[in-house]
């Protein structure tokens, strides 16, 4: 019950916040992980033209994220949320003639820029919060996006047995309410909230001279190589092993469940004892060892449930370590007025990193046979890389040369 205080000392606009986020990723995780097999099995598309069509929606969200923050800082955050919601509401309607390659296009390109609209101005909404710390906003922010990506894929099932043009329904209307009603209850930034005046090329300036931040970035890297890996290194595992489908949504659903129960202990604990820097590095060490468990050949499928569930519990608790902390000092690091754009800017880092992460892993999974267990390797050693990178930036010589940003 305690680690629930911080839920309820929030203001009400901070409430439907979260409960947006929960709603949003329910919504997306009921569609997205389900349209590349309605477009394969139902209307027959080649598996090149579907993995196109993804990486457009990938890269419009990824490659614009620092378009959005710089409009979240210039117009107020209030704006681009509403806007966001309304595209994306938009984009997963239009998958319902998805058998006109144009409209399948634009509805992928509207769905990915409707994410680089709102989730910088999001996070930064959620960095301003008053009366909680940003690493207690940050947890209670995971929880709600853990929630709607475990229940998200279990409804999206149920809902494309009834019919495709259901689900997108449902999946739309969440984004539809609550743009509207972001119209009228959530409040407008204050003006401390807003770039003070600065045109585009003063915010990029800044974010650019903000040499800590952008090294912050840079190690993050090495962060983002790993968290994409259990949805994609791990279903290619296996799938090379000849494991079932429902052992991928099952190492998906525990991973989301875990991170739920331990987010908010684990982020008192962080609060508690006040090391940002040990943690986050922690998380990074775990993160990329934890993979180490998959070194033990899989004798039964038991054995593999075990190892996949040792897995889900280290990758989740890294997760929950890390990631609030992340967001923590990404805020901090940033001027009043530019917190947008940096969390803009640091998106556009872990595009790079999700990129070179799935380039490396699927390089190291084409030579399993040659070198068993070198993916596993290859991950522990990223993670233990950027986590000494983070410790070494983090020491308080180091925090000295840098200036501003608390590393605390």
């Amino acid at each position: 019950m305690h680690a629930l205080a911080p839920f309820r000392g929030l203001t009400p606009e901070y409430k439907l916040m979260l409960f947006a986020a929960f709603v949003f990723n329910l919504g997306f995780y009921m569609l997205i992980p389900l349209l590349s097999h309605y477009l394969a099995e139902n209307l027959l598309l080649s598996a090149t033209l579907i993995g196109v069509v993804m990486g457009v929606r990938s890269f419009c969200q990824q490659g614009l994220f620092l378009v959005g923050g710089v409009l979240a800082d210039k117009l107020g955050v209030k704006r681009l949320i509403i806007g966001g919601c309304f595209l994306r509401a938009v984009g997963f309607l239009l998958f319902l003639w998805a058998d006109h390659i144009v409209v399948l296009f634009l509805a992928a390109f509207l769905t990915g820029f409707a994410g680089a609209l709102f989730t910088p101005a999001a996070q930064a909404y959620f960095a301003h919060a008053q009366g909680i710390s940003k690493a207690n906003m940050f947890a209670l922010v995971g929880v709600a996006r853990n929630a709607g990506e475990l229940l998200g894929p279990v409804c999206g099932l149920l809902l494309i047995s009834m019919s495709f043009g259901l689900l997108c329904g449902v999946a739309a209307f969440p984004f539809l309410c609550f743009g509207i009603a972001f119209i009228y209850y959530l409040p407008t930034a204050k003006k401390s909230q807003k770039s003070a005046g600065l045109n585009t090329r003063d915010l990029i300036k800044t974010v650019l001279g903000n040499r800590a931040f952008l090294q912050l970035c840079a190690v993050m890297i090495g962060y983002f190589m790993l968290i994409n890996q259990i949805s994609f290194a791990m279903p290619i595992f296996l799938g090379q092993l000849d494991m079932p489908l429902h052992s991928v949504t099952w190492l998906l659903s525990v991973c989301a469940l875990i991170s739920i129960l331990v987010q908010l202990p684990i982020t008192a604990l962080t609060e508690r004892i006040n090391k940002d820097a040990l943690f986050i590095s922690a998380g990074l060490t775990l993160m990329g060892s934890g993979f180490l468990v998959m070194l033990f050949e899989v004798q039964s499928q038991w054995q593999l449930y075990l190892q996949l569930g040792l897995l889900a519990l280290f990758f989740s608790v890294a997760t929950a370590m890390s990631l609030p902390l992340i967001m923590k000092q990404i805020a901090n690091s940033a001027p009043p007025g530019t917190v947008s754009t940096h969390y803009g800017f640091f998106y556009l880092f872990a595009g790079f990193g999700l990129i070179i992460g799935s380039a490396l892993a699927g390089y190291a999974l084409d030579l399993e046979q040659q070198v068993p267990g070198l993916i596993w390797y290859l991950f522990a050693l990223i993670g233990g890389v950027s986590a000494l990178a983070h410790l070494y930036l983090s020491s308080p010589n180091k925090e000295e040369k840098l200036g501003r940003v608390d590393l605390s």
